[in-house]
């Protein structure tokens, strides 16, 4: 018996191309979100409330938890590995940042650009500051604040491994969910204002990034549960559940749907229970809202991706850290089309930005393909050594 669970958790990993499609119809939603353009009204959140910032991270850790669930040698290789990942983001967004303080913020001055100079307000006010602070994670500009959360949560991975081993995957999601629910509450808040009464800090929490690291660990630990239990247990479910629970994920994703295209007059709902839909918090609702909307794609995506075989999406889903890289800083320029007016582009500028950014990210893509740089089976936004 031993030996057939033994055999069980070292089976290798098979190919999930529906794991590189989805990474890439994430990349494609976050730049059309990103993108200055009429398109992000649709693409932020198409499918009720969540967003693709959600899907990449449950991706990210989906996979963490499924290629740590079978260790290949001792605890000291598997935190090792996690650190060198973490280190490859964080080097990754260090670049970024580089671009953004010494091309964007000087567009934002010289260029008389609103949109991209208040994009760096603080670098702007307190350029040293921000500069040591940005590095030390404390200072995350807009659209440069989701790295540092990969960062951070990559590093963490090797204690909540550690302690589901020792403990059991059951106490690390309670202890965890217990992180969520106080991040609910304002965990984040107060602990930035604790951290300015301290003499010098940089610590600002209107600068720190709009992902609430509190609330986000949750997912991510779900994220890593979910893959361990999977490499474990590859096996689908019987018939007759996995039918009842796919039908009841639907009814709650139609009524998100309704909710969230204020249907009917729903609208009303977001209006006194805000913070239940919250996306940098990660709301309660939201958090259903995305698990629901999960089950649907885990029974839908495999069939599909078989039949419809979509190269170019996975593609771009393998790649995607470079990818995901090459699309921020895309963004950025293409706000530095906005003039000082802040008026929006036209429909010409809208199509030219739609398809050098497309056709880049593209590039980006097929050549790390063709570099066999990028393994399949990749944690998303950190590939594998």
């Amino acid at each position: 018996m031993r030996l057939a669970a033994r055999r069980v958790a070292t089976r290798p990993m098979q190919r999930r191309p529906e794991l590189d499609a989805l990474r890439g119809i994430l990349l494609v939603l976050m730049t059309l979100t990103h993108l200055p353009t009429r398109l992000n009204a649709y693409s932020s959140q198409p499918l009720g409330f969540i967003s693709a910032a959600e899907g990449f991270v449950f991706l990210s850790a989906f996979l963490v938890g499924v290629t740590q669930a079978r260790p290949k040698g001792p605890a000291a290789t598997m935190w090792r590995g996690m650190w060198k990942r973490a280190l490859k983001v964080y080097r990754y967004h260090v670049g970024l940042l580089a671009f953004a303080f010494a091309v964007i913020g000087t567009l934002g001055v010289f260029g008389d650009r609103p949109a991209i100079r208040n994009l760096l307000d603080f670098f702007h006010r307190e350029p040293l500051t921000a500069l040591w602070s940005s590095l030390v994670l404390l200072y995350c500009p807009p659209l440069l604040d989701i790295l540092p959360l990969y960062v951070v949560l990559l590093a963490l991975t090797p204690l909540v491994l550690t302690g589901a081993h020792r403990f059991g995957w059951a106490r690390m999601l309670v202890v965890s969910g217990l992180v969520w629910l106080a991040a609910q509450v304002g965990l984040k808040h107060a602990l930035y204002d604790w951290l300015e009464t301290f003499p010098g800090s940089p610590a600002r929490f209107d600068t720190s990034g709009a992902f609430d690291l509190f609330a986000w660990q949750f997912l991510w630990v779900v994220g890593v549960w979910r893959g361990a239990r999977h490499a474990r247990s590859p096996a689908p479910p019987p018939q007759r559940h996995s039918a009842s629970r796919f039908a009841g994920a639907l009814v709650l994703s139609v009524a998100f749907l309704l909710v969230r295209y204020e249907a009917f007059g729903l609208g009303v709902v977001t209006e006194w229970a805000p913070l239940l839909f919250d996306k940098w918090t990660l709301g309660a609702l939201r958090l259903l809202n995305f698990g629901v909307v999960a089950v649907l794609v885990g029974r839908v995506a495999p069939p599909l991706v078989a039949r419809l075989k979509p190269r170019v999406l996975a593609m771009l889903g393998s790649a995607s850290l470079p990818v995901f890289a090459t699309h921020l800083v895309l963004c950025l320029l293409s706000l530095a089309l906005i003039n000082e007016h802040e008026d929006p582009l036209d429909g010409v500028e809208e199509f030219a930005v739609l398809v050098v950014t497309f056709a880049i990210m593209l590039f980006v893509a097929f050549r790390h393909q063709r570099g066999g740089t990028v393994p399949r089976s990749a944690p998303l936004l950190t590939p594998g050594e």
